[in-house]
């Protein structure tokens, strides 16, 4: 099924994304210093808005689903857990001995963690220095079962996983690939998921603020079938094919171009105002505070990734309401500065593969 490693391939792991959804895979290869998906995949399970139900998941088939899609080469992968199987804590740490710092960082972790003292690995990272009083460091924790689990599940695929990351740090590498950020901004990566949306802010390529800015596809799919009495696969039809309404300048500037403005489009967004207004002040909130942090900065921009980054007018409402520019991920491919791209032509989009290629970043 999988290739036997050669020389070409020793340092591009398989990216792997396991999801609420199904699973996506990456993997690089680099000439130069820019990035090619050499090779790609993506196995969906239920569709979006419906429920799994009791059914168990056996994440090893749709791995294996996933890997037979692609001639991905080699056998090692990288995987990545997710809230809530992980959680991040930002932290002031004093300046002690090398050796104190990590017993320093159990002890914090321990203190602020909501899981109670079970057994469990902590990491950390330390932030860009910065002259305000701010933290200056993000614990990270995970149940060390939950890890030997995703562990265990790759190997059954017939993979060895050499690394288990976070999402977090994945989605930073992606966004830092993408785009050659200003060395003065504040920028971050929101990622649109089945069940929440994860925002992840970020200074130079380091994330500073990791945060949950509210709920996912399904729980917008869900108010749309009980607002318009629908059911779950239709109201995910109307959500993707039709979106939000634009905003008024966006608007104006698509009836310049000849385009009319859905009525569906701003029937939904008279269902979901609450959501994305909610949603546009809590990345407003994120931004202000990593700023506050950071007081020699300016807002940068935001990248939208997940399922929900393909939402008609969604990038557009966002940079109306934050006053910054927002994109999915797919934009910045025509830009000089990205450095990462399709090797054969674009067969999924690069919103649902954002994380899965963060990924097979890790080296």
């Amino acid at each position: 099924m999988i290739a036997t490693l050669d020389r070409h391939w020793k340092r591009f792991s398989i990216g792997l994304d396991i999801g609420e959804t199904g699973v996506r895979a990456v993997q690089l290869s680099c000439t130069d210093g820019r990035y090619k998906m050499a090779r790609a995949s993506r196995s969906d399970g239920a569709v979006a808005g419906e429920e799994q139900g009791d059914r168990p998941r056996d994440v090893a088939d749709q791995v294996k689903r996933c890997l037979l899609q692609a001639e991905f080469r080699g056998r090692s992968a990288v995987a990545a857990l997710n809230t809530p199987d992980v959680e991040f804590h930002t932290l002031e740490l004093p300046q002690v001995k090398a050796g104190e710092m990590e017993q320093i960082v159990r002890w914090e972790v321990d203190r602020l963690t909501t899981r109670g003292q079970t057994d469990r690995e902590i990491r950390y990272w330390t932030l860009p220095p910065t002259k305000a009083r701010a933290p200056n460091a993000i614990g990270v924790s995970a149940e060390r079962a939950v890890a030997l689990q995703l562990h265990a599940a790759c190997g059954r695929a017939g993979l060895a996983c050499r690394a288990i990351d976070t999402a977090a740090t994945a989605l930073c590498r992606f966004g830092s690939a993408l785009n050659a950020w200003a060395p003065d901004v504040v920028w971050g990566v929101l990622d649109l998921g089945f069940r929440e949306t994860r925002l992840v802010m970020c200074v130079d390529q380091v994330p500073v603020l990791v945060r949950n800015a509210g709920s996912g596809g399904s729980g917008w799919t869900q108010r749309i079938a009980q607002s318009l009495q629908t059911s779950l696969r239709t109201a995910e039809v109307q959500k993707c094919d039709h979106g939000l309404a634009p905003p008024p300048r966006a608007a104006r500037g698509e009836e310049q171009r000849g385009q009319r403005s859905s009525d569906v489009g701003s029937m939904l967004l008279g269902i979901l105002r609450s959501d994305v207004n909610d949603l546009a002040s809590e990345v407003k909130r994120s931004y202000e505070y990593v700023l506050s942090c950071y007081p020699q900065r300016r807002a940068g921009g935001l990248i939208l990734t997940g399922g929900g980054a393909a939402m008609h007018n969604l990038p557009e409402f966002l940079t109306d309401s934050l006053g910054i520019p927002v994109h999915g991920a797919g934009y910045f491919l025509q830009q000089p500065a990205c450095r990462l791209h399709y090797a054969n032509g674009r067969q999924h989009p690069l919103e649902l593969l954002a994380l899965a290629a963060g990924l097979a970043l890790e080296v």
